[in-house]
């Protein structure tokens, strides 16, 4: 279905990604080429999506989180930009429910330490993507993940800053990974507070919130 491989590469500066103009007033940093990461909470979803500006693909696919029979992860056509369009939907339920599953702890894709986390590394789901591989859903107590890998001009630089949901509130970290000492595994890291997405600190307390979202 897919005939085309998604890869971008994105020009990256320091002056960009370390000004403080996001910090002051919530706004996030600018990615060329790439519209997003957009979250929002919505009808007990973490709605995660992004839009790859300059890149095509001629179908689309919903593919299901292993583990998440509710959740899933899709990727097609973007009609407003003739783009990609890349979303993660997670069943908040789901989330609280799977805290059981003893997922084993990843690090970035190659082995790097994730940045922002003090042990370098969160329980994960590695998910299917053929377009896109290495990406990777990290599903922590605390923390929700997401590693989208794309091609960036850097190599071996790792810049983090804060990031904001569509009403300028902090609700995590956005970090731009360069490529490693192979030239490889560079992309998006979003990590998000289940805490400042205001999710809950479990199932119950999630559920006594719900009407909310």
């Amino acid at each position: 279905m897919f005939k085309k491989i998604i890869t971008t590469s994105i020009a990256l500066t320091a002056a960009v990604l370390i000004s403080g103009c996001n910090a002051e007033n919530g706004s996030n940093t600018a990615i060329d080429g790439v519209d997003g990461p957009h979250v929002t909470v919505s009808n007990g979803y973490v709605v995660t999506s992004m839009v790859f500006k300059n890149l095509s693909v001629e179908g689309g696919a919903t593919l299901p989180i292993p583990n998440f029979s509710g959740s899933s992860i899709s990727i097609g056509p973007d009609f407003q930009s003739a783009g990609t369009l890349l979303t993660l939907n997670l069943s908040v339920a789901e989330f609280w429910d799977n805290q059981d599953l003893q997922l084993d702890p990843h690090t970035l894709p190659g082995g790097r330490p994730l940045p922002t986390v003090s042990t370098g590394s969160l329980p994960a789901i590695a998910v299917v993507v053929p377009q896109l591989s290495n990406t990777v859903l990290y599903l922590g107590l605390d923390v929700i993940g997401f590693f989208v890998p794309f091609k960036l001009d850097t190599s071996g630089v790792i810049i983090s800053t804060q990031f904001y949901n569509s009403e300028k509130v902090k609700v995590g970290t956005l970090s731009l990974v360069g490529a490693d000492s192979n030239g490889e595994n560079s992309g998006l890291l979003l990590l998000l507070s289940t805490e400042l997405l205001g999710i809950g600190k479990n199932r119950a307390e999630y559920e006594a919130t719900r009407s909310l979202y």
